[in-house]
């Protein structure tokens, strides 16, 4: 179940395998074998993976029907998508690498890196 979830996921992202080997920082023949059920990744890997899809553990496993069991989404979550147009979906490979990236960071780090952005953002000629 694992595998197929695995892939499952990553499709429903439009993500490719190559993607999200580069935010694990392995090879992407590593995590194709996650995907066909060659090996199993490890917990450590396996916890990453649901940070970074925004589900739990089980729901990868199988064990878990509903990939938020327990969790509300956010307000205007289901407002990302305008008029069947999944803004998401025109994010280039380095965007897309960011935003999974961004998703297995500690809440520190994601306010140290919010900053960061933000001052960059107020210095940046191009506004």
């Amino acid at each position: 179940m694992l595998a197929e979830r695995l892939r499952q996921i990553r499709l429903e992202h439009n993500l490719t395998q190559q993607n999200i080997a580069d935010v694990l920082g392995c090879d992407r023949t590593t995590y194709t074998l996650y995907e066909t059920a060659t090996t199993s990744p490890s917990p450590t890997t396996l916890y990453r993976l649901a940070q970074m899809y925004d589900v739990t553990v089980g729901y990868l496993m199988g064990v878990e029907k509903d990939n938020h069991p327990e969790r509300k989404r956010e307000p205007g979550a289901h407002e990302l998508v305008v008029s069947g147009v999944d803004p998401l979906s025109s994010l280039s490979r380095d965007e897309k690498k960011l935003l999974m990236s961004y998703r297995i960071l500690s809440p520190e780090e994601k306010k140290e890196i919010l900053d960061l952005l933000r001052k960059k953002a107020q210095e940046s000629p191009n506004i």
